[in-house]
């Protein structure tokens, strides 16, 4: 791969973020560096330019629709004179490179918009759209993008020059794009849809939503034109067109040579981005119906909402509870600062009932219900003769089979008496349950106390899932006192 293929996106973008393109949306005064950039461009004629005074005019507009916006100090904070702000803001926008500078002549100024600043303001537009008019083209990009893949030799290099193939995949993957992003689109409407309905106040307004608002806005002549208008079948045939040309090498290599002669890279280089190109494209023609499905899970949601709110709504809110929480809202704003500890001993405050009690801070928790355990009034039944020696003897059994670090430490001793000593179970022979329990024992614990001396006793395991834990397979077992366990080797270490 060539350096140009391997140079990063940062990289790339070093000398926009150098010369602090996007420092204006970091500030606390975005929304005016915003209007100021949307004002200048509609006001620009056909070479994106317009005279200084112009730009200062339509600056000092902009902070006009913005009293409250804070500048800092560069930025004209410190000037009560709008015509001060203007000029700071002005060449703010000259330092970030979203206009240059263009002068005519000694007394003629001219202002040229930068050609990084129309894709910024589109991306902001995309964001802030509300209407979606843009939305009603979604079927006829679709359409076309299937019409033009599933149309005969379509990508076929025999029948394509290397120009038009280029031309003809570019094209496809510039539609393609547009479609998922309105797809997105439609997305982030539901999604708004769902907080307004979060936030409606009356069972009226959240029937309007859910039956008018939201049913006939423009995002569900998109879901429509999938769901009903058929071209899901054509979207699943044109990826396969997509992905055959992907997979065909004759026509990346025409794809190629159309890059190198629009481009003027390297024949390895072009060959490259052209397998990105047909992959781009395989994938954002999968990604229209990956986002259906996303819409589907988001309608679904969204209905299940506006059910939930409704009944919400009818059936868990009346009058009464609206009637309380009105009356503790006004007793809240006349004692604003006060505590109900303070209230009683007020005038005309006096409890008329005297079983009224009024709970607060702590108290005012719900508490925990205690279950009450059932009462048994029945006479016990003497133990019997037998009943002490039985706890007895199940208290021997007890202390008998149980794994201690006491047994650990005997059977230590008695297989490996020397510091440094190791024992595989490939040959071990135990002959007793006891040195069973005491081999479990030691498995359990890696120190214990010895009998010839103060010092404690230690150990480390070694286990085979340890080399071949991610191949159970190949573990091996040995029979240690009739039972099957994975292979270990235990070493005495103190």
């Amino acid at each position: 791969m060539s350096a140009e293929t391997t140079t990063t996106l940062s990289a790339r973008l070093s000398p926009v973020l150098a010369g602090g393109f996007f420092r204006p949306l970091a500030r606390p005064s975005a929304p005016l560096y915003v209007d100021c950039a949307d004002r200048l461009e509609s006001a620009s004629d056909e070479g994106d330019q317009l005279s200084h005074s112009d730009a200062i005019a339509l600056i000092r507009d902009a902070l006009t629709a913005h009293p409250s916006v804070k500048l800092e100090e560069d930025e004209g904070g410190q000037f009560a004179d709008i015509r001060h702000r203007a000029g700071q803001i002005f060449n703010r926008l000259i330092e970030a490179g979203w206009l240059e500078e263009r002068p005519a002549s000694l007394d003629e100024r001219w202002v040229i918009l930068s050609p990084r600043l129309s894709p910024l303001l589109g991306l902001l537009r995309s964001y802030a759209e509300d209407d979606l008019a843009e939305l009603k083209d979604f079927a006829a990009t679709v359409r076309s993008v299937c019409e033009t893949l599933l149309a005969e030799g379509a990508l076929d290099p025999a029948r394509r020059g290397p120009e038009e193939l280029r031309q003809v995949v570019k094209e496809l993957l510039d539609r393609a794009t547009r479609a998922g992003q309105q797809m997105r689109a439609v997305e982030t409407v539901i999604v708004r849809y769902a907080q307004k309905q979060r936030a409606s106040v009356s069972p009226n307004e959240t029937l309007r939503r859910f039956l008018v608002e939201f049913h006939e806005g423009e995002h569900m002549v998109c879901y429509d034109t999938l769901e009903h208008g058929g071209l899901l079948p054509r979207l699943k045939q044109a990826r396969l067109v997509a992905q055959d040309a992907w997979a065909n090498p004759f026509v990346k290599q025409r794809l190629a040579e159309g890059i190198v002669a629009h481009r003027g890279v390297d024949e390895v280089t072009a060959f490259g981005d052209a397998e990105d190109m047909l992959l781009k494209l395989e994938r954002a023609i999968a990604g229209i119906s990956a986002k259906q499905r996303i819409i589907d899970e988001r309608i679904a949601e969204f209905s299940e909402l506006s059910a939930a709110r409704y009944r919400y709504q009818t059936e868990m809110r009346g009058q009464r509870p609206e009637m309380v929480k009105t009356y503790l809202q006004s007793a809240d704003q006349q004692h604003s600062g006060s505590s109900f500890a303070n209230l009683a001993r007020l005038p005309g405050m006096m409890i008329l009932s005297p079983g009224v009690e009024f709970y607060f801070g702590h108290d005012s928790l719900a508490r925990p219900r205690r279950a009450r355990l059932p009462v048994e009034l029945g006479v016990a039944r003497p133990p019997a003769a037998g009943d002490s020696q039985d706890a007895l003897e199940r208290i021997r059994r007890q202390n008998l089979y149980a794994v201690t670090p006491q047994r650990a430490g005997r059977w230590i001793e008695k297989f490996l008496p020397d510091k440094g000593a190791v024992v595989s179970t490939e040959g071990l022979k135990l002959s007793t349950e006891d040195d069973l329990l005491d081999f479990l024992a030691v498995l359990a614990y890696d120190r214990a106390s010895g009998k010839r001396g103060h010092k404690p006793i230690r150990w480390l395991i070694r286990s085979a899932r340890q080399e071949h834990g991610l191949e159970p397979e190949n573990i091996p077992t040995d029979i240690v006192a009739g039972r099957r366990v994975e292979r270990l080797a235990i070493e005495r270490t103190a």
